[in-house]
């Protein structure tokens, strides 16, 4: 159930935003990706893109090549996209192999990480290839979103962000079903932070989205809110009820559950299921997956009509904005201002950023 703890607004002087360097300083940037990115859960990809043995699919966390593999024993593994003997990159892209072959030395390595053939090095003293292997990063499969953390000894997803599978399942019974359709990405030309502040509040969407908020959301039951007192930012509305609706959105409501940091898997009315995902690419510069879902693998007349209008209004709309933001915290003007914080909530509160800076100054600050 979401808790918004409301009380902390109440009563009190206002509330100032970040400085700027938290969104232009460097050095702090790279302090940002080692506490931040580093060391909490992100979303890689779905299930269904590695659905077969042999299926592999390549990322980046910012400057980490990263690898995620279905092993013939029907495993869906996650490595370091790097080969152990001089640190080529292994893989590009995605598609479906028996070994991994390194296009430096070709050295080979199974789905398992498993190095299995090395040219020219069976008379090399002491050389044992089964000692070599690929390093493993944690991976955990969210009701069919394959998240993976870099930190290996942090706690699972469940733990982190209790209580959220079942909000999900509530929402959309049969997600696990789901199958990856579609996605389109851009580069945002802003600091990730700036994205990710944007995305989780509601303040600017009258002004901004008017076609999401009639054709989506009912704007007077929109809020969103923290979860308790977990990382994670609670989108919830009625389905529009307006004439202007982009398609039937009778049936369940709509609900977005924000993941800390940067994450965002959101359920439309009526079950259709699409999600955001951003990976640091610079201090200013930021990659956004948009991504979405459906029964079959397959992109439906109701379906395309959701990317088309969601691509060519709210998604090109918040474009716009972030790199606006992004160069104004460059000004030499720029003065944060208070937060709109509304102890009643609703979606002119701008509470999740409150959330929002309280987490990211308890990890580097």
């Amino acid at each position: 159930m979401t808790n918004p703890d409301l009380k902390v607004v109440a009563d009190r002087e206002p509330v100032m935003g970040l400085d700027a360097r938290y969104f232009t300083d460097r050095d702090l940037y790279r302090r940002i990706i080692d506490e931040v990115f580093y060391k909490n859960w992100l979303m890689a990809c779905h299930s269904s893109q590695v659905s077969k043995p042999g299926d592999y699919l390549t990322l980046e966390i910012y400057d980490q090549d990263i690898i995620v593999t279905h092993t013939r024993e029907g495993e869906i593994k996650a490595f370091y996209n790097v080969c152990q003997h001089r640190g080529h990159k292994l893989a590009e892209g995605c598609g479906n192999k028996k070994l991994l072959v390194c296009p430096y030395h070709a050295w080979s390595y199974d789905m398992q990480g498993q190095l299995k053939a090395a040219p020219h090095t069976s008379k090399v003293p002491g050389f044992d290839s089964a000692r070599i292997c690929l390093t493993e990063i944690r991976l955990e499969n969210f009701l069919g979103f394959l998240f993976i953390n870099l930190d290996p000894n942090a706690a699972s997803m469940d733990e982190t962000y209790p209580g959220i599978r079942d909000e999900m399942l509530k929402l959309c019974p049969d997600v696990e079903q789901r199958k990856y359709a579609y996605h389109h990405t851009a580069d945002e030309g802003c600091n990730w932070f700036v994205a990710v502040e944007n995305y989780n509040e509601c303040y600017h969407c009258s002004n901004c989205h008017p076609s999401f908020a009639k054709g989506i959301i009912d704007p007077n039951t929109y809020s969103i809110a923290p979860y308790g007192d977990i990382k994670v930012l609670h989108h919830t509305s009625e389905p529009s009820h307006s004439d202007e609706a982009w398609y039937d959105t009778s049936g369940a409501d709509y609900g977005s559950f924000f993941l800390w940091p940067a994450t965002s898997i959101q359920f439309y009315p009526g079950g259709v299921v699409n999600s955001f995902t951003w990976r640091p690419l610079a201090v200013d510069d930021v990659r956004v997956f948009r991504s979405f879902y459906s029964n079959d693998g397959e992109v439906d007349d109701t379906l395309q009509k959701v990317i088309d209008n969601d691509r060519e209004t709210t998604f090109q709309e918040d474009l716009d904005i972030v790199r606006e933001v992004q160069r104004g915290l460059n000004s030499r003007g720029y003065k944060p201002g208070p937060l709109v914080l509304n102890p009643e909530g609703g979606i002119n509160s701008e509470l999740p950023i409150y959330k929002l800076h309280e987490w990211l100054r308890a990890a580097v600050d």
